[in-house]
């Protein structure tokens, strides 16, 4: 056999002179043509089609639909003129099917997608479909996690009247850890960490007159004393990000502002006031609110001492769409172009500064409730934006454990601390009911 093994050069065509094969086996769905075009504009037209001399399509197909979609006039064509008809019906079907055969080093693979991740590429660009990634990232951190459907995450079991946990216990929950302590406590927290610090942490802690928590009493003066301890004894790693979840406090007909001592104590302690986020819960609350509004949100504050570029998790309603043109007129009139133009919108965006999720429902059943509960899909969206996976986030406040039920879910892995031995029950429970599996306790002091 005497065809070539090189090709003579690469020529560019218009996509009009280019035919479709009419018999073309190969299927592209709309997806598959978006996800074309989206690695198309991230890395260029990196292969080019393939031709008879007439111009027919032996290899490229999919290419070819995605140029139309970005708006593309030409492509990059080798041509095949030395195959014959049976060689080019045979080479269609063997170019698609060759590729197939080949498998995967796994331990390779996962070393380069912790790579990317490591530098905030998106990984909706690589091909992988996102229920095979997530599979792969968390066979990357050992994880032999069962699903936890969202009904189970949310389930909270009662307060028991005679905990089992004592103070100071730690206990082993998969890979989380949760301590019996004062979040306050260095050495409680040391106790609970060792020399791991966690580049996360988010938390909804008590505020005002809802909780006495060890030396912080049951007034609003004595709530930045309880912070700041908080917040000094934070294992937390240079570059962490901070998020807290706090809500509105009324007093003498005014909204108070009890958090400005503890934020100025931040910025004075070398933290940034970064962020400034909106929790919308859905409807409001019912009742009579003394002439105001039902109150139907919460504030999320976000400090850091570096910026970490947040994950893109929130998929884009025109994914695989070219990006137009038109942008924002300027002062003179002049209509400056996009950023991007041409290019295709990508398959998933960052969350905007409003985490549109309902309010957790249910309580704790007879027991009573803990003030900080809030919904894991809040914990999950805030995990998926600010870490990647096996990340170690801390929580000061575990309350009934949420922290460590969505960690579970997104395959990451939390430290808390919690001061009641009731609530690490209900937070140990909790997990073992979502889990299937037993926590144990590690250090009995």
């Amino acid at each position: 056999m005497n065809a070539p093994l090189l090709p003579g050069r690469i020529e560019h065509w218009s996509l009009a002179r280019l035919k479709p094969y009419a018999r073309n086996a190969k299927t592209h769905d709309a997806d598959q043509v978006a996800r074309i075009a989206a690695s198309m504009a991230e890395f260029g037209w990196t292969v080019p089609v393939l031709v008879a001399a007439d111009g027919e399509l032996i290899a490229g197909h999919g290419r070819v639909l995605a140029a139309v979609q970005l708006g593309l006039a030409k492509a990059p064509v080798i041509v095949l003129g030395h195959l014959t008809e049976a060689q080019r019906r045979a080479y269609r079907i063997a170019d698609n099917k060759l590729t197939e055969l080949g498998g995967w080093d796994e331990a390779l693979l996962l070393e380069e997608l912790r790579g990317l991740l490591a530098d905030d590429f998106d990984l909706g660009l690589i091909g992988i479909p996102e229920d095979e990634l997530d599979t792969l990232l968390h066979d990357a951190n050992g994880d032999d996690r069962a699903p936890i459907d969202d009904d189970t995450a949310d389930a909270i079991p009662e307060a028991p009247t005679e905990p089992i946990t004592r103070p100071g216990d730690i206990w082993a929950l998969g890979a989380h850890r949760l301590c019996c302590g004062d979040a306050t406590d260095p050495a409680a927290v040391a106790r609970l960490m060792g020399e791991a610090e966690a580049t996360l942490m988010f938390t909804s802690p008590p505020y005002a007159q809802q909780r006495d928590y060890g030396a912080a009493k049951e007034k609003l003066g004595d709530w930045d004393a309880l912070m700041q301890g908080v917040f000094a004894a934070a294992p937390v790693t240079e570059d962490a990000q901070l998020l807290v979840n706090l809500g509105l406090v009324h007093r003498d007909c005014e909204w108070q502002p009890y958090w400005e001592g503890w934020v100025d104590w931040m910025r004075t302690s070398g933290w940034r006031r970064f962020g400034w986020y909106v929790w919308d819960q859905g409807p409001g609350l019912p009742g009579d609110w003394q002439g105001r509004l039902a109150p139907s949100h919460e504030f999320i504050f976000h400090f850091n001492r570096a910026p970490r570029k947040p994950h893109k998790t929130v998929p884009s309603k025109h994914a695989g769409e070219v990006l137009g043109g038109g942008g924002l007129r300027g002062a003179d009139g002049t209509v400056h172009a996009k950023r991007g133009a041409g290019n295709a919108i990508q398959s998933h965006r960052i969350p905007d500064s409003v985490f549109r999720i309902m309010r957790h429902k249910g309580g704790l059943g007879a027991a009573g409730s803990h003030p900080a509960v809030f919904p894991v899909a809040l914990v999950e969206a805030v995990l998926g934006a600010f870490s990647d996976p096996g990340d170690l986030i801390f929580e000061p406040f575990c309350g009934s454990g949420t922290q460590i039920i969505a960690a579970e879910r997104a395959g990451r892995r939390c430290c808390a601390m919690e001061l009641d031995p009731a609530y690490c029950d209900v937070a140990v429970r909790r997990w073992e009911m979502a889990t299937g599996r037993k926590a144990a306790v590690l250090d009995v002091s």
